[in-house]
């Protein structure tokens, strides 16, 4: 993922809300900077590009044509919203609260009172926005490459992020995650297993999927990871039961991914968890701590999934508005 910043974009979470609060037209050319609205569109009848309507938000064609076999002419009536098609269809918010809403939720303690009481937003609204941006993150991380390759190093394991309290109460399912983490690069999958089950039928299938062949892989010593060198993978192992580094080959240990766990829990772990959205919770994280520019990338990946429908025509600046074509014969007709 390409992590340069587009003119404007700023990585500083208050620096973001001074620019953009009650900012809706920096807001809006910021969204186009980003791809996530359109900076051009063509008619689709006259194959030219249409006229921007900065009130209404609304590209226009109105162009006058001639009606064949006839003196008359008549206009085109093409017209659409600036939001058709992008990431904010159908939406009624402000264009910067849609900004903010996003820089807050990509950061470690986002909340729903947060934007509820500071942007103005309802209960509903910031849920359904929540939502919006999983999908973003989701649908990025499907795309995501497998990690590892030839003699790079990998470090795998599993932990259990949910559990019952006391036995007692609301009955929750044990959740299950299992993940890995190259060593050098910190690049990282997680992904949830289905009830408890780590057996080698369920966690080699995913190894193969989320870890290139000629990987070494290093991990504890669970049963489930014993045959990985008849499926290509150089295999490391370390007894915790007996130390969590080797003492002989201090490159065999598998520190990396516990702090990611550590890392993990502590970022998506709080009251009113459901684990239901674990999927949700866990691209969010994935995303934050792969990108350096965490509110750029997000807004390339949102124009990516929703693309705008003049698409992103040029790079630079926003052009300025089309001059329309008079036409001598409209006044009298």
């Amino acid at each position: 993922m390409e992590d340069a910043r587009c003119a404007g974009c700023n990585p500083h979470y208050y620096k973001i809300i001074s620019d953009y609060l009650g900012e809706n037209e920096k807001s809006l050319l910021f969204l186009r900077e980003h791809g996530v609205l359109p900076r051009s569109v063509s008619c689709p009848h006259c194959n030219l590009p249409c006229k921007y309507r900065e009130d209404r938000h609304v590209w226009y064609c109105g162009r006058w044509k001639k009606i064949a076999k006839t003196k008359r002419r008549k206009s085109c009536v093409f017209s659409t919203s600036d939001y058709t098609g992008t990431f904010l269809q159908g939406t009624h918010l402000e264009p910067f609260k849609v900004v903010l809403f996003v820089n807050h939720w990509l950061q470690k303690h986002w909340d729903h009172e947060t934007v509820i009481k500071c942007i103005g937003m309802s209960k509903t609204s910031s849920v359904d926005w929540r939502s919006f941006c999983s999908e973003v993150t989701q649908n990025w991380l499907q795309n995501q490459n497998s990690i590892g390759g030839a003699g790079v190093i990998v470090e795998i394991d599993e932990t259990l992020l949910v559990r019952r309290k006391y036995n007692r109460g609301r009955q929750l399912s044990q959740v299950w995650v299992f993940g890995g983490i190259e060593r050098d690069s910190k690049k990282k999958f997680v992904v949830p297993l289905v009830g408890s089950d780590r057996s080698a039928d369920t966690l080699i299938p995913l190894i193969k999927q989320f870890i290139l062949p000629g990987s070494v892989i290093c991990s504890d010593g669970w049963a489930a990871y014993r045959n990985l060198k008849q499926h290509g993978y150089e295999h490391l192992v370390i007894n915790h039961s007996e130390n969590f580094v080797d003492p002989h080959f201090p490159h065999i240990h598998t520190q990396n991914i516990e702090r990611v766990w550590r890392d993990l829990k502590e970022f998506i772990k709080r009251p009113g968890m459901r684990a239901d959205y674990l999927q949700q919770y866990l691209s969010r994280y994935l995303f934050i701590k792969s990108c350096e520019t965490p509110l750029h990338n997000f807004f390339t990946e949102a124009a990516r999934l929703y693309p705008p429908q003049g698409g992103r025509a040029r790079e630079g600046p926003l052009p300025p508005p089309i001059p329309m074509e008079e036409d001598s014969s409209s006044e009298s007709e």
